[in-house]
Parts: structure tokens; C-alpha cells; sequence
């Protein structure tokens, strides 16, 4: 399987993956931006999704950086790729109406992806317009799965 070359197919295609995830369509999550090395996911900063002194749960930052960082490894790798590893550091408090996730690349070999976000809480600032703040900031190794053959797990 491959990737759609298409921008729009890639969005519509990337769309529709979150959407057969349940936990990605529990919290909302949605691309709006994915192509050339770079995504950039959203996620509406519900009541449900904060947790008890009203921030955004780092649990959600963290779910957004995996997806962030997985999908961008895609674009590199091809559709089927996991997680290896991420790190988070929780700069701030998130607070604000919608979090907003933008990945790319840093670098990758034919077997694995080295990439990086940014999550922002964005609010409406004092003039109005959208402000965003810096909230969490990731860096992950994506990979492609062991394929090995039914009954070979393991084996050298």
C-alpha cells in the first residue's frame, strides 16, 4: 500500500485512519495539514480532556505527539509503521479552546524515521486574534514492523 501523491487524498486518506482509531476520534482529533515531511494535527480542548486543575491531560499531549510523530514517519516509510520510541517535554500548562500538534522530519534510513512536534495551546488573545503558545514539544523513532514469517518470531 501506498501513500496518495494527491494533498487533498493524502488528508482525506489520513483523516480516515484517525477515524477507524477510537481513541482518535474520542478526542477529535483531525489533520489539517499533511504532506512533504510535515503534519499538522488539531484537537478541540474539551472540558472532558483536561484534567482536575483544568489543563489539557498530558496524557492527551502525549497521544497527540504519537500520532503527530507516527504519521510524519509515514510519509517517509509508507502506511504500515509503528512507533518505536517518543520523548515528550511538558514546557507548560495547556489551557486555551484547541491544541494544535505540527510535526516533520528530521531524518530517516529505509527502515526507520527520526521526527519531531511542536504542540501549541491556542486561545484568543488580548486583541482578539488566536495566540498560541508553546506546550510540549516530542522527538520519536518511527519504524517499519518486523515482517517476519507465521511461526519465525524471534529467530535470528
Amino acid at each position: 500500500m501506498t501513500l496518495p501523491a494527491d494533498p487533498q487524498q493524502l488528508l482525506t486518506f489520513a483523516d480516515s485512519i484517525l477515524a477507524q482509531q477510537s481513541f482518535s476520534a474520542l478526542i477529535g482529533a483531525r489533520f489539517t495539514a499533511i504532506g512533504e515531511g510535515r503534519a499538522t494535527l488539531q484537537v478541540p480542548l474539551r472540558e472532558d480532556l483536561r484534567q482536575h486543575h483544568g489543563f489539557a491531560h498530558g496524557g492527551l499531549l502525549a497521544s497527540m505527539a504519537d500520532i503527530t510523530l507516527t504519521f510524519v514517519g509515514a510519509l517517509h516509510l509508507g502506511p504500515q509503521v509503528l512507533t518505536s520510541e517518543f520523548k515528550i517535554n511538558f514546557i507548560r500548562p495547556a489551557v486555551g479552546e484547541t491544541l494544535v500538534a505540527r510535526g516533520e522530519l528530521v531524518g530517516g534510513t529505509a527502515r526507520q524515521a527520526v521526527t519531531r512536534c511542536d504542540i501549541y495551546a491556542v486561545r484568543p488573545g488580548e486583541d482578539g486574534q488566536p495566540g498560541e503558545k508553546l506546550v510540549a514539544t516530542a522527538q520519536g523513532t518511527i519504524v517499519l514492523p518486523d515482517t517476519a514469517a507465521p511461526g519465525r518470531a524471534g529467530q535470528p
